[in-house]
């Protein structure tokens, strides 16, 4: 509702809809500025909601219009050639509806008892009722909609959804996804890693900001290594996630889109300009205090004592309103006829947060006589042993160390429209941090180890620069060109290592400095024959990767050497889908991919030389799939690729603890996927509308690459090697459904297999001892249930309600005799969790948001993590935000 006649006409925004409802009663065809050019169409009769996405797709249109105006509507359909207005009039035809041509590719459709919306007259009170408009993309579908009309295993995670339930981490952003997650959530400098179907780390999926890569692999002593993208939540416009291989993609598991914010998600409708201001705290935090031990002081050897020493800090947890934590971002943005800029700061603060209180806790329990034995099979009898009836050493309610942060983020922006056919972008983001993930994840890998709060952080420092260029000339089915190349800068620094090696000197924190680049060129052309409509997309990518030691790293720790190496990797491919009936599509596509990588580091011998180790290697990877759409709203697929990945720079360059294999080679995934999409409106009522997605996945990946204890001339270290294969089945779940205000998504997965196979003739539902996939298992199954519901147009409430099973398969590698166990498996048990938020819409301009998350205050552990450290408990968060 908008106050007053005279705010209502200052509002650009309801000037433009007023007028273009009133204008309904004129011809489309009338309205059309200029000589249109012909395309193909192929729209089945039916209902006209359906038709008018197929029509957005097929003709590159985006339509505005009320959400009942096509409700209980129908069309003839329409096949054959016609320009887009001729077509859009042709599926309106006896609907009663008209429609006004806003642009070359925009439209509003109203029915005539609309038209007088512009001229009536305010309420008593000065107010004016305006109808909700629904407003579809140039594709006809809205991205949060888009996977359930794409034949493909993919999802979207909405800038709604990030707002929230973004947690105490980005990582969290990812919860609720089916197979999909996000590893280190809590030890990952506020990083993101993502795990999809239970690959994850050295490239296998590839996760882009703005089309520019940053992650980085950091290593985690023996542990394993995290693989870190960094990206400030606040400054997110969407992501968009493809499960699985894809030719035009490097990643072998999938990619992970991530999109910053645009003019467009700024700048409102019918305005040439616009401001966003956020502000925002949370609570469970404290600030860090140097040097505060965790949890209990565990006897070290037999003859001290069954007595574990509780620590005489981290327990005094504010109250559950008490703000502890802060964040900010301002956006502003100018959107015009052929230019479009933003920019955009967001700054976040948080101390260490408090443990849950609920749940499998730290407790020590005195279980009498016992034996143990450590990785190396050193074995000590302890008369009385006391053991963690926990999964951590961390109290319930107690502060978790080392997680505080702060982070800065820059957002710059612009876009340059020639005309309707070619665009330019510009973008540079920045990211500074300084962070509590500061302990080796080596250090923290047992129920019983004591953490300690360190006094130094890691820091972050992170720059990239993008720069994407497209060409779709109207009327020109063979040319839709994307470029775009981009170069990212990133520089990790830690802290000195403590404990059994001595402090370093003064204040100098070690590191790796990296540099990023790359780029792509790929087309799509389209054919409309008398064999049916063929779509060709081809192009080629490269990326380049240069990562050493900071200056000043190898002279401050001799021991612990980074890797000093650079990879190149190149690719060409091309995918294409035939339709031969308004059924049936056909699809292919064939990719062609080599790599090259130099080690310039010997962790033996340190020094400023070239190493000289080379590699380099390829192959190609093809892929074939159907299509079925045999009723409206149903999309049968079945896909099958063959895919490969090379070894990544931490699988060819040595380092510490790990020396390279000339001999590994690439990895070939061959990737089944079987699925179904079914879409329907007035499902069980008049008015609503329903969506379901089905899965099922079998990924066997052969020559999977591993690490392994490796022992040559009485010499052991640890060693990249190739296992014969990994395997990966399951099935997947989401739906949708809508009514009026009220809204509920349930997703849900299940791991059918997961398979570990040193030898062909060894394969076991285990991983394996020293490998860092160890802590990359998935729970084996998951469900998250998420509904809300809009009251009196300004209050929105709702909730999620999540449960997390156990851990999809087991830890031992029996089919490596005698082989010690050099990772530790941080397993978590099942847990359910409970957020709840509200969002209220205050005026036109300001917009509150709260909510609470793990309302129940459960302690648990997440899956995916390298640490034994529990996540946040009971959380209370609330934000303001104006937009102007």
């Amino acid at each position: 509702m908008v106050s007053g006649v005279q705010r209502f006409q200052r509002s650009r925004r309801f000037r433009l809809v007023a007028a273009l409802l009133a204008s309904a009663s004129f011809s489309g065809t009338a309205a059309q500025a200029e000589e249109e050019v012909a395309r193909s169409f192929s729209i089945p009769a039916g209902p006209l909601d359906a038709a008018l996405n197929a029509f957005g797709r097929q003709a590159g249109f985006q339509l505005a219009y009320r959400p009942d105006v096509a409700t209980g509507r129908s069309t003839s359909g329409l096949t054959g050639s016609a320009s887009p207005s001729e077509a859009l009039q042709k599926l309106l035809s006896g609907t009663g509806l008209s429609y006004r041509l806003t642009s070359k590719r925009a439209a509003v459709i109203t029915s005539p008892a609309q038209a007088d919306v512009a001229t009536a007259a305010p309420a008593d009170d000065g107010s004016l009722m305006l109808d909700p408009i629904r407003v579809m993309g140039a594709g006809g579908v809205s991205p949060a909609d888009a996977p359930y009309y794409t034949p493909a295993p993919t999802a979207n995670i909405s800038p709604e959804n990030i707002e929230r339930f973004r947690g105490s981490s980005p990582a969290d952003i990812f919860r609720g996804t089916p197979g999909v997650m996000s590893g280190e959530a809590r030890n990952g400098a506020g990083s993101i890693d993502v795990n999809i179907r239970g690959m994850q780390g050295m490239g296998r999926v590839a996760t882009t900001v703005d089309g520019a890569e940053n992650a980085m692999t950091v290593y985690q002593g023996y542990q394993g290594v995290s693989n870190r993208t960094y990206m400030d939540p606040d400054l997110l416009g969407g992501i968009d996630i493809t499960k699985g291989s894809d030719v035009s993609s490097f990643g072998i598991a999938g990619t992970v889109a991530m999109r910053t914010l645009d003019a467009s998600d700024i700048v409102e409708d019918g305005k040439d300009y616009g401001v966003r201001v956020k502000g925002g705290f949370g609570t469970n935090t404290t600030k860090p205090k140097a040097g505060a031990l965790s949890g209990y002081n565990w006897p070290a050897l037999p003859g001290l004592g069954a007595v574990a020493t509780p620590s005489a800090t981290g327990m005094d947890r504010p109250g559950f309103l008490e703000p502890t934590s802060g964040s900010g971002s301002a956006a502003a943005a100018v959107k015009q006829d052929n230019y479009e800029l933003i920019g955009a700061f967001a700054y976040r603060k948080q101390g260490n947060y408090f443990a849950g209180k609920h749940g499998p806790t730290a407790d020590p329990k005195n279980v009498g006589e016992r034996t143990i034995c450590n990785a190396y099979n050193w074995c000590q009898t302890w008369p009385e042993y006391l053991e963690n009836g926990g999964l951590t050493n961390y109290r319930g309610g107690e502060e978790v160390l080392n997680i505080q942060l702060e982070t800065k983020s820059w957002l710059l922006k612009g876009k340059v429209l020639f005309d309707d056919d070619q665009s330019l972008q510009v973008g540079y983001t920045g990211f500074r941090a300084e962070t509590g993930a500061a302990v080796l994840a080596s250090r923290l890998t047992t129920d019983r180890t004591q953490a300690s709060q360190l006094a130094q952080t890691t820091g972050t420092d992170l720059d990239t620069g993008a720069v994407r260029y497209r060409w779709n000339p109207a009327g020109n089915p063979l040319i839709d060109l994307t470029a775009n190349t981009y170069w990212s800068h990133l520089e990790v620094r830690n802290p000195k290592l403590t404990g059994w090696m001595a402090p370093q000197r003064g204040d100098f924190r070690p590191g790796a400095d990296t540099d990023m680049w790359g780029g792509e060129v790929s087309n799509t052309s389209k054919f409309d024959l008398a064999s049916g409509k063929f779509d060709f997309t081809y192009g080629v990518a490269y990326r380049g990767e240069d990562t050493r030691p900071s200056k000043g790293t190898r002279d401050a720790e001799t021991w612990l050497d980074y890797r000093d190496a650079a990879r190149h990797e190149g690719a060409a491919y091309v995918k294409s889908s035939w339709k031969p009936l308004d059924w049936l599509t056909l699809n292919g596509g064939l990719r062609y991919s080599h790599f090259w990588a130099k080690d310039r580091n010997d962790p033996y011998l340190v020094r400023d030389y070239d190493y000289g180790l080379k590699r380099d290697d390829g192959g190609f990877s093809p892929s074939v799939g159907v299509t079925v759409e045999p009723l409206d709203g149903v999309q049968l697929y079945t896909t099958y690729s063959s895919a490969l990945r090379a070894p990544s720079i931490i699988e060819a360059a040595t380092g510490f603890s790990m020396n390279v294999n000339s001999n590994v080679k690439p990895e070939r995934s061959r990737n089944w996927e079987i699925g179904a999409n079914f879409r329907k409106e007035n499902l069980l009522a008049e008015g609503d509308k329903g969506m379901m997605k089905f899965s099922y996945f079998n990924w066997d990946v052969k020559d999977y690459i591993a690490r392994q204890w490796h022992t040559v001339d009485a010499i052991s270290s640890m060693q990249i090697f190739n296992i014969d294969r990994a395997k990966f089945e399951g099935l997947e779940f989401s739906g949708v459904y809508e009514n009026g205000g009220f809204k509920a998504k349930l997703t849900a997965n299940y791991y059918l297999d997961v398979t570990f196979c040193r030898t062909a003739g060894a394969c076991e539902h285990k991983s394996l001892y020293a490998d860092y996939g160890t802590n990359h298992v998935p729970p084996k199954y998951s469900l998250s249930l998420t509904a809300s519901q809009k009251l009196w147009e300004k209050l929105t409430v709702g909730g999620r309600i999540q449960h997390v099973g156990k851990r999809a398969i087991g830890h031992g590698d029996a089919t490596a005799q005698g082989a010690g166990q050099f990772i530790s498996l941080v397993n978590w048990k099942p847990y359910t969790l409970v957020d709840v938020f509200a969002e209220y819409k205050i005026n036109e301009y300001l917009t509150a948001n709260a909510g609470v998350e793990n309302l129940t205050d459960r302690y648990y552990v997440d899956p995916l993590s390298l640490v034994m450290q529990p996540a946040p408990g009971r959380t209370f968060t609330a934000s303001l935000t104006a937009k102007f």
